[in-house]
């Protein structure tokens, strides 16, 4: 069987993740799978099979593949971390465009696959980074995908949460893009969101606890003229921007590719 025979056996909404699922399996470029005009193995065929069934059982086809793109680069993934997601590049972009040339040190809240603080370090040579999370698996998937990418020895990771980890230090800027979902909205999550994981997802019963929390304590933690970057839901622009104002901070909110609030900047 060829590869545009299998994939053309797919429903129309599954088509792009059987390319993606089958490119990885060849180890080619999804844009070569049309010019591909051997037959496939029958072990490919039986692992494509294997894979396509577990991803119409609800797995994310990143767990499957076990690793995802971002801001250009391959990063690692496993199941009960969060997905990186193209929004969450635009976060990266209005940190890149603050960050100044002589060296700075950052701290991410909420590390995750580490595709923020490894995608920062290596888009900026003169920058540290520290990083935390509440889950150890993303904690040492993130020390992983630093190894991978070459910036291990800029970047320091520790389990805890929030600021626990960094007691006592500041930074020139703190970024997260924390769990911002409603408790009461996990039942209605796609199946493959909620493999993800609720630690990952749901920001408790409003959705914005986090945000108040780190309003409340992050200007002990930025050094003069420091700032903070986040990752919001659609609907948080206002509360956040007032938690923000509140704070003593200078906002600004920015849209995401849908035209929704996105993310949110601080400066002191």
């Amino acid at each position: 069987m060829k590869a545009r025979q299998l994939l053309s056996k797919l429903p129309p909404h599954l088509r792009r993740d059987g390319e993606l699922i089958l490119a990885h399996l060849l180890g080619r470029r999804v844009s070569s799978l049309p010019l591909l005009e051997s037959d496939l193995s029958p072990e490919t065929v039986r692992r494509f099979r294997e894979l396509m069934d577990r991803r119409i059982g609800g797995v994310p086809t990143a767990y499957l593949l076990g690793e995802w793109d971002f801001y250009g680069r391959t990063f690692r993934v496993r199941e009960g971390v969060l997905i990186p997601r193209p929004e969450t590049e635009l976060l990266v972009e209005k940190i890149l465009s603050l960050i100044p040339d002589e060296g700075v040190w950052g701290f991410e809240i909420g590390c995750g696959s580490g595709c923020i603080s490894i995608t920062l370090l290596r888009e900026k040579e003169n920058l540290r980074m520290t990083a935390g999370d509440l889950n150890p698996s993303a904690v040492s998937l993130t020390l992983e995908n630093a190894r991978l990418h070459g910036v291990a020895e800029r970047i320091e990771v520790f389990a805890g949460d929030m600021f626990e980890p960094v007691a006592g230090r500041k930074f020139s800027f703190v970024v997260s893009n924390p769990p911002y979902v409603p408790a009461h909205l996990w039942g209605k999550l796609p199946r493959e969101v909620r493999r993800e994981g609720h630690l990952s997802v749901i920001g408790g019963e409003k959705g914005y606890e986090f945000y108040e929390r780190f309003c409340a304590e992050v200007r002990d933690y930025l050094l003069p003229g420091g700032f903070v970057a986040l990752e919001i839901g659609h609907d948080q622009g206002k509360v956040v921007r007032d938690l923000l104002v509140s704070a003593g901070f200078e906002v600004m909110i920015y849209k995401d590719y849908a035209g929704q609030d996105r993310i949110a900047l601080g400066w002191s």
